[in-house]
């Protein structure tokens, strides 16, 4: 396969080591304004700086560039690769996500959205166990995703919401809705509110959202820029256990998973809590990259991978988010 990836930055970089690793792969050219022309990125990569020198065609195409360069340079590469992954989200709305998808069709490329949180190794675990029926239906959910940036954040063009798109809604999370529906099948905003109570931005720093699953479930989730630990916690209470997800790797702590029995004390012979750790290192990235060379070579029918339509769904809640809550900012 010959792979073009647009942007070379600290994600654009992971997908072509990650991309170098894979058998398929026999080529990758990057293409990033800010890399030489002939640099060697990879053992199979070499970069050009010029939009001209990326033509193709190509067997795929990853972009991998800020919200906005994304919108303005994806229909050029549907036109070069019959298969592109873009990374979160798709478009900074979702008219910009529809109109994307349009122009794909047009073009006939199959449009993959790079939501890595889906092959976290204790989500993975966690969606088996929700999907499998095991456990009697899902009653309600409550989440965490928080961190606290970096110096500077401020500065930087996820607090443009022009380049962005928005605040804390769309990055991270966007992340969390993507994962609700995955598991459970769909998810609608019902209430809300945003904030911004620490960064100096135009966009929301912390929202505090309910939303409605199939069945009647609320998911409660609380979403923060300003977390000096950084947390993702996700509860998931069903008929016959309760779930309990921590961590995502890295500053986040080990990705771990816990099953609560139901009233344990009906049964003391059996084991009140199980518990699966999974470590601290994170091979979402790569695991997610795998999952696109496979839909691209036809080796792999069940994948897990977000497709289009799923990012549209995501960021129809995003929209939502904007249009529908009272912001105190």
């Amino acid at each position: 396969m010959k792979i073009l990836v647009v942007g070379a930055g600290l994600i654009g970089a992971q997908r072509i080591q990650a991309l170098t690793k894979l058998t398929p792969v026999s080529k990758i050219v990057a293409f990033d304004p800010k890399v030489a022309t002939g640099t060697k990125l990879s053992a199979k990569t070499e970069a050009v700086n010029e939009l001209a020198a990326f033509a193709g065609p190509y067997d795929a195409a990853v972009v991998a560039t800020p919200h906005d360069t994304a919108v303005e340079i994806l229909p050029k590469v549907f036109a070069l690769a019959p298969f592109v992954l873009v990374e979160k989200p798709l478009g900074r709305t979702a008219s910009e996500a529809e109109a994307l998808i349009a122009a794909a069709k047009q073009s006939g490329s199959r449009v993959f959205v790079g939501l890595n949180y889906r092959f976290l190794k204790n989500v993975q675990h966690l969606q088996r166990c929700v999907s499998s029926g095991e456990y009697g239906k899902v009653l309600g959910v409550d989440g965490v995703l928080a961190h606290g940036a970096q110096p500077g954040y401020e500065k930087s063009w996820k607090t443009d919401a022009i380049r962005c798109g928005g605040g804390v809604c769309i990055d991270p999370g966007i992340h969390f809705f993507d994962l609700l529906q995955w598991m459970f099948g769909a998810a609608e905003l019902a209430a809300g509110h945003l904030s911004r109570s620490f960064w100096p931005i135009q966009v929301e720093d912390h929202a505090s959202l309910a939303l409605v699953l199939p069945g009647g479930a609320v998911a409660n989730l609380y979403l923060s820029l300003s977390s000096w630990q950084s947390r993702m916690e996700l509860t998931v209470e069903t008929e016959k256990a309760q779930f309990l997800l921590h961590g995502r790797g890295k500053f986040y702590g080990s990705q771990r998973l816990t099953i609560a029995a139901k009233w344990p004390w009906l049964q003391p012979g059996q084991p009140r809590e199980t518990h699966f750790d999974y470590g601290t290192e994170d091979v979402s990235l790569q695991m997610e990259t795998e999952d696109f060379v496979a839909a691209c070579t036809g080796t792999k029918t069940n994948l897990s991978i977000a497709t289009a339509e799923d990012a549209l769904r995501s960021m129809r809640i995003v929209d939502a988010c904007y249009t529908n809550l009272a912001k105190t900012y």
